[in-house]
């Protein structure tokens, strides 16, 4: 068989893959007409969300996220991902937490934006709080070491966002009690162009026991998409801006101390073209600027500010030859502009330990998908990459390879078995070494002689489709070498080591019941452990062990109603910088009811039980918010 497009060439990577059986965490969603269908989908279609490179992971445990399906509208990033089995909230609660994957929290999870990485502004990791969750399209979870699909820093994980393309007009407005909090947002297009927006605004709110959150902000989003085809050349750009303003940090030492973001502004683009024979080019860009404001009695005011410009883009090429599939690649990420400083008293009196610092960094990549028989699939794949880095005269040089092989075999119609073993590196950023000051947290200082981080996994996998019912389980384990941790410099001041080796494993289930096509169940559990090899304690961001249930049912053609149950063991294995905590059920819950000709409402509730937890484990971690209910409605043209 002759394949003669992109999308022929990766339709049939995904099909070798996973043959006639579907599964739950891989890429095998199609959309229904009825919103209540999509949680669970059957059918296989062809991934947007995914990597720099144009090859969809074949052994890869991924799993297809779409905000639409999550129950009771949940309105943040980081509450839709932690809701996969294997990821973990980490931080200290607000729009800034961020979130770990199998245990690799912080800048060891690669992120992209519309085939943009995102770089970290923050020692914490990269938060996608910018992203607003209501203009959102695909968002693919890939657990394990990513590093060759997805590019330098996708150590233990990787998440690819890509915007929602509206084709009809389109209206919701939402209302939750917690906070006062609101969402306005629309979209109208065709097939050609897209545009949507989005105003999120949130006041402060307060946790079950009265305890008050600073979890206010402000926030206005755009994307603006457009795409055409020319013969046998595709071509599409996106523009992304988001402006955030008086966000409040939610931490245990608010009010007595205070810290607020004054604005968080980001603008994404990208340019993209695509030709029938394999070929793809696109450039992409991301400029962002973050400040910070710290205010607590009897101390001066202080204030942090990190600014960049970064550049990227990416050249490869698909092709078929035999039994392969081949796509190879050159990659460039370029950072310009990065300015950071911190300020004591007033913004003015402003210190520099970043000022017009840049980095470049190259990666060559080459993936092989083989089909060996029907039932056999291979994936070998490389990626090697260098990055040099420049701050006031110093030059610092760094490059490491990783590779990745995948098997998949398909049984029979129900069985597939799938393992995956690949390697994973990331390097220090730029901030990490050079950047010194006052933080939200405390005072940091960096490292300019830290190295690579690299890492080497495997995953096991099974999944089994019945008539009715779906599962999947993956074992899987990684290894981490010259760990980049945050460590106690002196009482106070923390700055960063490579300090020695680590250790995680676990695992994941999920089963899934589908008996009519009213009614929709799936539960899943996820088990995380790691161990820092120097010290014997488990890393940051490890989360407890999770297991959750949702249950979704529709009445007739007009009412469904939807729930879910999770479960957090307590956290009895804290790392560096957490703290144990109590064990937790929460139950979030929705009622949709279609009025008709494109309208719905709902209403919904989330922390049903109004129970007293910490969301993190973080030293600093808030309370979590108390119960809230929300009414929400849409428009949707026919």
């Amino acid at each position: 068989m002759k394949i003669t497009t992109l999308r022929r060439a990766l339709a049939t990577a995904i099909t070798l893959a996973l043959g006639a059986a579907p599964t739950a965490f891989a890429a095998n969603a199609e959309a229904t007409d009825d919103p209540a269908d999509d949680a669970h989908r059957t059918a296989q279609i062809v991934v947007s969300a995914k990597g720099t490179a144009a090859d969809t992971p074949d052994a890869l445990a991924t799993e297809i996220v779409h905000v639409e399906d999550a129950v009771a509208h949940p309105s943040d990033f980081q509450d839709v991902i932690t809701r996969v089995p294997g990821v973990g909230a980490t931080g200290q609660n607000g729009i800034f937490e961020t979130f770990s994957i199998r245990g690799s929290g912080a800048n060891n999870v690669g992120i992209l934006y519309a085939g943009m990485p995102l770089t970290a502004q923050r020692r914490a990791g990269v938060p996608v709080s910018f992203v607003e969750p209501s203009l959102l399209g695909e968002v693919a979870v890939a657990r394990g070491p990513a590093v060759v699909h997805y590019g330098p820093g996708a150590l233990g994980g990787a998440v690819s966002v890509e915007p929602r393309w509206f084709s009809t007009p389109y209206a919701s407005a939402s209302f939750m009690s917690g906070g006062d909090e609101y969402v306005l947002a629309g979209g109208f297009g065709s097939d050609s162009f897209s545009i949507g927006a989005a105003q999120h605004s949130a006041n402060d709110t307060q946790a079950a026991n009265g305890t008050p959150l600073h979890t206010q902000f402000d926030r206005a989003s755009a994307v603006v998409q457009y795409r055409t085809q020319i013969d046998d050349l595709e071509l599409d750009a996106m523009l992304s801006p988001s402006r955030t303003e008086d966000i409040g940090k939610s931490n245990s030492r608010f009010p007595a101390r205070d810290t607020i973001y004054p604005h968080d502004d980001h603008t994404v683009g990208r340019v993209r073209v695509r030709h029938a024979n394999g070929f793809e080019a696109s450039v992409q860009g991301h400029d962002q600027s973050l400040r910070t404001w710290n205010r607590r009695p009897g101390f001066a005011d202080t204030f942090a500010d990190v600014q960049s410009l970064d550049l990227g883009a990416t050249v490869q090429q698909t092709f078929e030859a035999g039994d392969f599939v081949h796509n190879v690649g050159v990659e460039f990420l370029g950072r310009r502009n990065v300015d950071a400083f911190d300020a004591s008293t007033s913004i003015d009196n402003r210190r520099y330990t970043l000022r017009d610092a840049r980095e470049n960094g190259w990666s060559l990549f080459a993936i092989s998908d083989w089909a060996v028989a029907p039932e056999v699939a291979l994936e070998f794949g490389a990626r090697h990459s260098t990055i040099d880095q420049k701050q006031a005269g110093a030059q610092l040089d760094d490059g490491d390879t990783a590779v990745t092989a995948g098997a998949v075999w398909t049984l029979d119609e129900a069985h597939r078995l799938s393992l995956n073993i690949a390697t994973g590196y990331r390097f220090a950023t730029l901030e990490e070494r050079f950047f010194s000051g006052v933080t939200a947290q405390g005072e940091v200082v960096g490292n300019p002689d830290l190295g690579s981080e690299s890492s080497f996994g495997i995953d096991l996998g099974h999944a089994w489709t019945g008539t009715e019912w779906h599962s999947e389980v993956h074992l899987w384990r990684t290894k981490v070498d010259d760990l980049i941790q945050l460590t106690s410099v002196t009482p106070g001041i923390n700055g960063f080591e490579n300090v020695s080796e680590a250790r995680l494993w676990g695992a994941e289930a999920l089963l899934g019941w589908t008996p009519t096509e009213a009614f929709s169940l799936r539960t899943s559990v996820a088990v995380v452990r790691s161990k820092d090899l120097r010290t014997g304690n488990p890393l940051f961001g490890s989360p407890p062990v999770t297991a959750d249930i949702e249950a979704r049912h529709r009445f007739g053609d007009a009412f469904s109603l939807a729930a879910r149950y999770m479960h957090r063991w307590e956290m009895d294995r804290p790392g560096f910088e957490e703290v144990a905590r109590d064990a937790v059920d929460l139950v979030d819950a929705e009622f949709d009811y279609d009025l008709g000709g494109g309208l719905g409402v709902g209403v919904y509730v989330q922390n049903l039980f109004d129970e007293n937890y910490f969301a993190t484990a973080d030293a600093l971690s808030a309370l979590a918010p108390e119960r809230s209910f929300g009414l929400h409605l849409t428009w949707q043209a026919h």
